[in-house]
């Protein structure tokens, strides 16, 4: 017998063969030191070891023979597991082993084969063959048709034991016995007894055909089930349990035939095979999915508008067109209606408006948020092949909310991006396109789903950042800053009430009066919305608590104001005096309009431009176009083009560290740098928004509503617009009235002649 030192590989529910091949994956890191020791020592040979449980000592003291195997691929998996394929050698005997931190090392032994006459060994194979081909005549397979030519007993009795489905301990037997005859002789009594099971099985199949009437065809695999219950007494209850979730599942034809092919695959299916979980992750994904369950919808106008303003003050407008919206199309059933986007500032309500109009339906209301999404799987999942994949956020939304017609929010558009991982706003195009959407498939799901019945409503800060294709499927909804007495009557009829109710306060125990919320508004907030304040609002409710616990006495807010929310944060005006060559602008920021100084000076040089002030690339194109103008028209402002070019300019925007972009700011640029060689100061009170161009034409700009409450907040008395804004402009009549002088202009030289001009 042949004589070698081996590593010991022991194994569990797996068997390697001689002259077969095995796949094995497992994490134990002793396991992956012996494979590593193979590779590196021993040629990549191993000795198996197949042991019953998880004690190796005892597997060492009743297994006595292995086999030897090689070891033919090694991986390393991305969940940190090694998946390895052995090809089986020769069995082997025991007569030493050793163990040193944690691996074993045996002295093992080939054991011989017996000689067996080859008259005799053509005899007991034909005889094996016979039995074998009776075997894959009942059971239909191909699994054996690669051995028909071989004759040698011990390769064939042990290439037909591995591919026979035999329970893990009887094939062990198999190993272990080291005589070729025998084995063969245990081969022919498990194919008889696998062929008298068969016969057993089809006389189950006939008894099940016989209790079926043609009608009934589709219970087959029921009544079969049935009866192999009843001849075997097995329990299984898991299938069953999914069975009959099926079975009650409201769902189109083509989902119910997707979850029975998935329901087979998972009876089928090993236990101990990692694909089980996954099929089963899939079954649980698409049973959860409401594919027929709906909210019973409420289209009454006057609930619908009684809601709204319930819960909203002013926005008459927003609420009328959201109106219009939902009733239009409920009534007319328009496929191609537009998605509503609505657009504004933080913290000016958009969510809850979204959020207002699922309670006035009376549906159910879920949100998700793209901001910053770059995958486009997040939208539409990812595909099962990939580990770790799961629905996106769509299908996994409508999943947990459980009907089919929620209020859907999708917030933050304008700020996903696109890189080279994909393009989620194209992904989101087809969840929004009320032309696909009625078969919207999620890659993970890979069924159609639809998506029609579900009212898409998105929000976001910017218009000019929401990706253009999915603009041409909306209708936009600007919902504009509030205005401070909006803000107070907010703070009056909403926060505070519901300040009460969080705080278990009675309705006038701490006296907030319309004063105290007006200094709130003007030293501590500083944003369109009104979050700020609500914030302010509820640190007087805790130290008001916490006072009067403590104490036994109540804060005066009039007197103690500044002692329970800080020092003033802001100003009520920080529009200082203008100098030659600095000029007040108005803007739109995160935080509603603001006013922001463009200051220009110049110095000895030969025409060049420095920008300074975290500007954009639009605001820095704007600054170019500016002073092209001025030098194209040098004459009509009285100006010398040589004196111009003999100097240096440096243009500055210190606006906070927010960056400064946006086609608004041509106007002042032009005016500022006009000031400074002009030698002229424009009056802070003088104000301007708008866009040149190389024409000195005045182009229309947005935010005009924040701008305007911008101008009347730092004391700006008149200011000057672009003509095609006057019809938005004097909708908010209401606000500047009395306040703010407008003056339009549609070409920069008007606006000169009234300012800079003799």
């Amino acid at each position: 017998m042949v004589k070698t030192n081996l590593p010991v590989l022991f194994i569990k529910n797996h068997e390697v063969f001689p002259y077969t091949e095995t796949k094995i994956e497992f994490s134990d890191s002793n396991l992956k030191k012996t494979i590593s020791l193979s590779e590196s020592v021993y040629d990549n040979c191993v000795f198996i070891i197949h042991q019953k449980t998880d004690d190796k000592l005892e597997a060492l003291n009743t297994i006595n023979i292995g086999i030897i195997a090689k070891i033919k691929l090694k991986i390393d998996m991305p969940n940190g597991n090694m998946r390895i394929t052995l090809r089986g050698l020769k069995r082997a005997i025991i007569t030493n082993i050793k163990e040193d931190d944690g691996l074993y090392e045996a002295n093992v032994q080939v054991i011989k084969e017996d000689n067996i006459d080859p008259i005799e060994e053509i005899a007991m194979s034909r005889s094996l063959y016979k039995t074998l081909d009776k075997y894959v005549k009942a059971v239909d397979t191909n699994d054996f048709k690669d051995i028909k030519d071989v004759h040698d007993i011990s390769k064939l009795t042990d290439t037909i034991t591995s591919l026979l489905p035999l329970n893990h301990n009887r094939k062990v037997k198999y190993l272990k016995e080291v005589s070729q005859v025998k084995r063969l002789k245990m081969l022919l009594d498990d194919i008889e007894y696998e062929l008298s099971i068969i016969e057993i099985e089809n006389d189950i199949d006939i008894k099940v055909t016989k209790r079926l009437e043609e009608s009934q065809k589709e219970f087959y695999l029921k009544e079969k089930l049935s009866v192999i219950k009843e001849e075997l007494n097995e329990d299984i209850s898991e299938s069953e349990n999914l069975e009959e979730k099926i079975t009650k599942l409201k769902a189109p034809k083509k989902i119910k035939k997707r979850l029975e092919i998935e329901l087979n695959r998972f009876k089928s299916c090993n236990l101990n095979s990692p694909e089980i979980g996954i099929i089963r992750n899939y079954i649980d994904v698409l049973l959860n999915l409401p594919w027929s369950k709906s909210s019973e919808e409420n289209y009454d106008i006057e609930s619908i508008k009684n809601t709204l303003e319930k819960n909203h003050y002013g926005l008459e407008e927003t609420k009328n067109r959201i109106l219009e919206h939902i009733i239009v199309s409920h009534q007319t059933k328009e496929e191609n209606m537009p998605v509503l986007c609505l657009v504004g500032p933080p913290g000016v309500g958009k969510t809850s408006i979204a959020t207002s109009i699922a309670e006035a339906l009376n549906l159910k209301c879920v949100k998700i948020s793209v901001g910053g999404i770059n995958d486009e799987a997040e939208i539409v999942g990812h595909r099962r092949t990939y580990v770790g994949a799961f629905p996106g956020k769509i299908m996994s939304s409508i999943s947990k909310v459980g009907v089919n017609n929620p209020v859907f929010i999708i917030d933050e558009i304008d700020k996903m991006t696109k890189d080279i991982k994909g393009d989620p706003a194209s992904a989101l195009l087809e969840v929004l396109d009320k032309g696909q959407n009625s078969r919207f498939v999620d890659h993970f799901i890979d069924e159609e789903f639809d998506l029609s019945k579900v009212m898409f409503i998105l929000t976001a800060n910017y218009i000019d950042n929401i990706p253009s294709e999915l603009k041409d499927r909306m209708e936009i909804i600007e919902i504009g800053s509030y205005t401070e007495y909006e803000k107070i009557k907010i703070a009056k009829n909403h926060i505070i009430p519901n300040l009460n109710k969080t705080f278990n306060l009675a309705e006038n125990e701490i006296p907030i009066t319309s004063k105290v919320i007006t200094n709130i508004i003007r030293f501590y907030t500083h944003e369109s919305g009104v979050r700020e304040l609500e914030r302010a609002l509820g640190k007087i409710y805790r130290k008001y608590i916490v006072n009067k616990l403590a104490t036994k006495n109540k804060l005066e807010l009039n007197r103690h104001l500044e002692a329970i929310l800080g020092v003033h944060k802001y100003q009520i005006s920080q529009n200082t005096n203008n100098i030659k060559g600095v000029v007040t602008g108005l803007s739109y920021t995160p935080y509603g309009g603001d006013i922001v100084k463009i200051e220009v000076i110049g110095y000895k040089g030969s025409g060049n431009i420095k920008i300074t002030g975290q500007v954009g690339d639009v605001m820095e194109e704007s600054i170019r176009v500016a002073f092209d103008y001025i030098k194209g028209n040098a004459k009509n402002f009285d100006l010398d083009i040589e004196d111009i070019n003999s100097c240096d300019y440096h243009i500055h925007i210190p606006t906070l560290a927010l960056k400064k972009d946006g086609p608004s700011g041509g106007v002042t640029i032009t005016t500022a740098i006009l000031s400074y060689l002009k030698n002229t100061i424009i009056a802070n009170t003088i104000s301007m928004s708008g866009e040149i161009t190389l024409t000195g034409k005045i182009l229309k700009v947005g935010g005009i509503k924040e701008k305007i409450i911008a101008a009347i907040n730092n004391n700006i008395k008149i200011i000057y617009m672009p003509s095609e804004n006057k019809a938005e402009i004097e909708k908010i009549e209401y606000i500047y009235k009395n306040k703010l002088e407008i003056n339009y202009v549609e070409n920069y030289q008007d606006l000169y002649n009234n300012l800079l001009g003799n």
